[in-house]
């Protein structure tokens, strides 16, 4: 028997062993960081040089942060070989490299596929247990038939690498553990020196603390490097865009965030964040110090003198800049909206007068892009903050989305798109619970529309006739890059516009059957329809005139309103005032005449209008966006350019510095200030 003494010098020689000697190479710390910056860096190249489906560049989407993504993806290598070396633990750091890439190559093809960073929210919704093998997982974590096979031909590699080594190793040791028993030898063995893993250690560590430095210090612009003449882009942001970077920088990231996220709120921030709300919201709060984004149940008089059903459709990227040429005659972008909007779905009186009518947004904006910050500002009422990334934390916070408002109602979603691709699961799970419905697996390659409105139609049916609901679904035709139609409904060639044109003219078909079945209902008078964008999307060189994605192809969409109840509406009404996704809970609560305390910011569309000189406004990653009815505004929160356009879209951003856009600049980072904080310190509700 060998004493416990002899075992732990026994361990010591075997390590010393293997250090000094397995594979010829003195050093096996050294040799897996080595062959592990190789794999990282053909990563970066698949990463940037492979097709991205959305046709969006990921040098663009990465602009600024290209070097701080290389640094921490090669310096957490080198330290976390460090670490394992001084812990004298290979077989952990092959299993560690092995996890790591696995790790990081979904999160290259999520982000490249989805432009939606893996995270916990990720995590929480994409891998859902009932989910995990859904068409939709399967489908993203491809993406197309080349990263397919590269990306996982990479994870074979490293996890079969990874187990290949710890085999190895292990059955060497063993032999070594029988030569070394069989001769009762202590030897004499000392660890080779750690120099190597210390210089690891101080490399890696520098690598990882230069973007962070150069962050800190405010850098900013281009150097060039004198042999190459290459320009290089020092814009160096705390942007968390993979995995491959977080090992080392996350505490600071969130240290930096748990003191840049924390600001004081003081009665200067309040007033930033009033410029963005309405009178009522700023006068009815109860202490704006404690709870500035929390009001007072509404105390204006409803357009609303009963509850009605409401349909709630979000559209795929309803582009505004598009819906809006109906109002100049292109009413073939998509006619049965049309027809619902002039009341060619209503009854009409003797006179053959059409009855009914409705609300037609010219300046509508979303409240964020990708959709889940869209679906976020329109069920949440309050602009999304990707500093706080709430769909991952709704179910512990004080957040309250309409649809929870309506505690009579009857409630039921339709989705024609996992609600784990969009990372809207948190949402759909809290506000209706078990009574929400996926559509199945498409027969027709481009005919998932044409299956939601069928499933809606169906989940129409079972509606009561006697009491009040609400049916919500989705569209997903129009999704960039726009194939989302049948072969036989139209061609698909290589002009998006056309693309587009044709993804919402087959939308708007399968939407027609929907309408004509609602117009069959005895209760369809006392329904509403409310139709709106999730947010635009880039399609044409217009769109990609200005800075994505914070450009108006992000942010113009269609927000219609419509019923065939005179009493609530008479006749078509266009109007000119600024609308938001932010809008829409407020507008939903006096048509299911609700009135409690809430922290949604917006306006009720039935009977309120925001002032000519107020915009809307959202907060993408460090920077702001601000949508007036003549113009818009887009800038950094931690720099001071601010960049104005022509509404529409149709010309490029020019730097501007108009006293008013500056001071409407500063409002902007004060309500992000204080939306932050907010979001951190979870004091939405009491």
């Amino acid at each position: 028997m060998i004493s416990h003494k002899n075992k732990r010098s026994l361990k010591h020689i075997l390590l010393a062993r293997s250090f000094c000697g397995f594979s010829a190479l003195k050093n096996p710390f050294l040799a897996m960081a080595l062959i592990a910056l190789v794999v990282q860096s053909v990563l970066l190249v698949f990463f940037y040089s492979l097709p991205d489906p959305l046709g969006l560049s990921m040098a663009e989407m990465f602009e600024g942060k290209t070097l701080w993504q290389i640094f921490m993806a090669f310096g957490a290598i080198l330290v976390m070989a460090a670490l394992f070396g001084f812990a004298r633990a290979p077989r952990g750091l092959a299993v560690f490299y092995a996890l790591y890439f696995f790790i990081a190559i979904a999160d290259y093809d999520v982000f490249r596929f989805s432009h939606q960073r893996l995270s916990y929210s990720f995590l929480r919704t994409y891998f859902h247990i009932s989910n995990i093998t859904d068409a939709t997982t399967v489908s993203t974590l491809g993406g197309d038939l080349l990263g397919t096979v590269l990306w996982v031909s990479m994870v074979v590699l490293c996890f079969s690498g990874a187990i290949t080594y710890v085999i190895a190793y292990s059955l060497r040791l063993r032999k070594q553990r029988r030569s070394l028993v069989l001769t009762n030898s202590e030897g004499g063995w000392k660890p080779a020196s750690q120099k190597t893993t210390v210089a690891m250690f101080a490399i890696g560590m520098a690598l990882s603390l230069t973007p962070l430095v150069l962050f800190l210090t405010g850098t900013r612009g281009w150097i060039e490097i004198p042999v190459t003449h290459t320009k290089v882009d020092m814009r160096f942001t705390l942007g968390k865009h993979t995995l491959t970077a977080p090992i080392l920088h996350i505490a600071a990231v969130e240290t930096f965030e748990f003191i840049h996220d924390n600001a004081k709120i003081t009665e200067e921030l309040v007033n930033d964040l009033d410029a963005f709300l309405p009178k009522d919201f700023a006068t009815g709060r109860s202490d704006a110090l404690e709870l500035p984004m929390y009001r007072n149940a509404p105390a204006h008089e409803y357009k609303s003198k009963k509850t009605y059903n409401i349909v709630f459709i979000m559209g795929e990227s309803f582009k505004g800049r598009i819906f809006n040429k109906m109002l100049a005659g292109d009413t073939a972008v998509a006619p049965n909206i049309w027809k619902l909007a002039n009341g060619g779905y209503y009854e009409k009186d003797s006179a053959g007068n059409t009855l009914g009518g409705g609300l037609w947004f010219k300046n509508a904006f979303s409240g964020g892009y990708p959709t889940v910050r869209g679906t976020m500002a329109t069920y949440m009422g309050f602009p999304s903050h990707p500093n706080r990334d709430v769909p991952s934390f709704y179910a512990a916070n004080k957040f309250k989305g309409w649809p929870e408002f309506l505690t009579n109602y009857h409630r039921t979603y339709a989705t024609v798109s996992n609600p784990i691709f969009d990372h809207t699961l948190p949402f759909i799970e809290k506000f209706f619970g078990k009574d929400w419905h996926l559509i199945g697996e498409e027969k027709i390659e481009g005919s998932a529309d044409s299956l939601g409105v069928d499933l809606a139609i169906d989940l129409l049916n079972k509606m009561p006739a006697d009491s009040s609901w609400e049916l919500s679904f989705n569209t997903i035709s129009s999704h960039i890059p726009f194939y989302g139609y049948p072969d036989a409904y139209a061609e698909k060639p290589e002009d998006a516009m056309i693309r587009y044109r044709n993804a919402i003219r087959y939308t708007d078909q399968q939407l027609g059957r929907f309408f004509e079945a609602l117009s069959t209902r005895p209760d369809f008078k006392n329904t509403v329809i409310i139709i709106l964008g999730d947010h635009d999307t880039p399609v044409d060189s217009v769109d990609y005139l200005v800075p994505q994605p914070l450009g108006l192809s992000a942010s113009q969409i269609f927000i219609g309103i419509f019923s065939a109840d005179t009493s609530l509406f008479n006749g078509l009404t266009i109007r000119e005032d600024v609308a938001s996704q932010l809008d829409l809970g407020p507008t939903i609560f006096d048509l299911a005449q609700v009135r409690e305390s809430n922290h949604f910011w917006g306006y009720d569309l039935l009977t309120q209008e925001r002032p000519a000189e107020q915009p809307s406004v959202f907060f993408s990653q460090n920077a702001y966006y601000l949508g007036f009815r003549d113009h818009v505004l887009a800038g950094g929160l931690e720099n001071e350019d601010v960049y104005r356009a022509a509404p529409g879209g149709e010309s490029p951003y020019a730097l501007t510095t108009d006293a008013s856009d500056l001071a409407w600049k500063k409002k902007a980072v004060g309500a992000a200030r204080a939306v932050r904080s907010v979001l951190r310190n979870d004091i939405m509700m009491p």
